[in-house]
């Protein structure tokens, strides 16, 4: 029987690599969890749904190469539950399809521990997918057999690979993990009788940036494995099927295809980012270094200012969460004015039933100042409600006109030190490192001081970052000319049309 007094463990499957084919209660699981460990192969995105408390713990499971050996990952998964904490094991593809979400399930139940487990979408069919190969077709392939490409040498009974059965089959077949099995999958089917013309794929990476096929016939398709420098993680797709993928292949598109972009800023830039860079082709890693802490503020004496200037979405939600714990009314802002920076800002305050009053061209606090400084008059005064660490520009700028302000801090700003290790793990992955804020900067000098690898290129949003980026000795490769999530991405663009 379950022991009530432990935590529960859930097994999430978190597809095959694209942060978007986690499906909905996943997701879920992931923000509720008090601890997450997880794999290598899924997109470290989703560490950004976390909670801010959350322990992360990196299981790292890739052939030849594991982290944590499976017996260690049991007992963490046992260790946690039984101290109470609500666990999510996170893996790639599905748990319960060569996942070896079976054996933790087992160990589980056999220390008396509830567990629930969530499907993932499994790379066995999203991967062909990705690159336009219907593993199923009316008139080509009417089932699906999924094999592993190697076997556990602790494996009980008979070998599955019966190849004698599978050169027969006249459906699809797929073989997760086989790349390094490849040899003896395709001597051993044509062997046994398999037409040697049978078109067939091997798939690397499928549904990230890294996403390379190479496709040929059955007999010449290690060679072409070898011309393409196919590298695994890989899949092995052979059938009628897998010739249609040359013409349907629909992914492999854009300027930014191939390319995997790190973003560092807020949950709002990450989203309108990733948006962007999606459309452009490009694999966005959503990746925040910083998380904020909501300071008490005294919101009582709004009646003593005429405008109220934001600077970040951030500012914008604290401000009317305050605002709600004060148990102060909303009617007592009527005679404000707002400006903010930015048009996720703007989109912030308007969620509050609020437009802005003024918002610069270009989305930065100098020229916040300047543009805002025409508008007030002698009697008016100004609160700033912002982060604690917030750039002195705009209160410079402001003091040179003689303009009456005060500064509210509303929220500070915290390095993420739990996500250091797995920054590190990444840098190497990456193309692209892009910063909305000095503080985001300040962050990634702070957890890379130990990396002694090839830095990506690095992106800044715009001027005042940029020279916090410069005073750190970073290289900064392009400066968005739009302050915005859009600027950035149109920088990458701009860049690769160089190469």
């Amino acid at each position: 029987m379950p022991n009530e007094q432990y935590g529960h463990v859930t097994l999430v499957g978190a597809g095959p690599g694209d942060a978007g084919l986690i499906t909905v209660k996943g997701i879920e699981a992931v923000r509720q969890a008090d601890v997450i460990v997880y794999d290598s192969l899924i997109s470290m995105s989703l560490l950004n749904e976390a909670r801010s408390d959350a322990i992360f713990i990196y299981a790292g499971k890739r052939a030849g190469d594991h982290h944590l050996p499976q017996d260690e990952i049991n007992r963490t998964l046992i260790r946690y539950a039984k101290q109470g904490f609500d666990v999510v094991r996170l893996k790639g593809g599905d748990p319960f399809i060569f996942g070896r979400g079976g054996e933790e399930a087992i160990a589980l139940k056999e220390e008396g521990i509830e567990f629930t487990i969530i499907p993932g979408v499994s790379s066995a069919y999203a991967v062909p997918a990705y690159n336009g190969i219907p593993v199923t077709h009316r008139t080509h392939a009417s089932s699906i057999h999924i094999i592993t490409g190697h076997e556990s040498k602790e494996k009980r009974g008979n070998s599955v690979f019966d190849y004698e059965i599978l050169a027969q089959e006249e459906g699809t077949l797929v073989f997760l993990m086989g790349l390094s099995n490849l040899h003896n999958i395709v001597t051993r089917l044509i062997a046994y009788g398999k037409d040697p013309k049978t078109p067939a794929a091997v798939l690397q990476q499928g549904t990230t940036a890294r996403q390379k096929a190479a496709f040929a016939n059955l007999e010449n398709i290690e060679e072409e494995c070898r011309k393409q420098n196919i590298q695994p993680p890989a899949i092995v797709v052979i059938g009628t099927v897998t010739a249609l993928g040359k013409d349907l292949k629909w992914f492999e598109r854009g300027m930014l295809f191939g390319k995997r972009i790190m973003i560092t800023g807020t949950a709002q830039l990450a989203g309108h980012m990733a948006e962007e860079i999606q459309r452009q082709g490009g694999e966005a890693v959503a990746f925040r270094l910083i998380d904020t802490k909501m300071l008490r503020a005294d919101l009582s004496h709004l009646d003593t200012y005429t405008w109220a200037v934001f600077t970040s979405a951030n500012g914008v939600r604290y401000f009317f969460e305050q605002l709600k714990e004060q148990q102060i009314d909303l009617r007592r802002l009527m005679h404000l004015k707002f400006a903010v920076i930015g048009s996720s800002t703007e989109r912030e305050l308007w969620k509050y039933g609020f437009s802005c009053d003024y918002m610069p061209d270009a989305f930065s606090s100098a020229d916040l100042a300047k543009g805002l400084v025409r508008l007030l008059r002698a009697d008016d005064r100004v609160g700033l409600f912002r982060a604690k660490e917030a750039s002195d520009v705009l209160s410079t700028e402001l003091k040179k006109s003689n303009v009456s302000f005060q500064e509210i801090s509303l929220y500070e700003t915290v390095i993420e030190e739990r996500k250091k290790e797995e920054l590190l793990r990444q840098l190497s992955k990456m193309d692209y490192v892009t910063f909305g804020s000095s503080s985001a900067v300040k962050a990634f000098v702070t957890m890379t001081k130990d990396y002694d690898g090839i830095m990506p290129k690095l992106v800044s949003i715009g001027p005042i970052t940029t020279a916090s980026m410069q005073e750190y000795g970073l290289n900064v490769t392009k400066t968005a000319k739009i302050y915005t999530a859009k600027g950035m991405c149109d920088a990458i663009v701009e860049e690769q049309e160089k190469c």
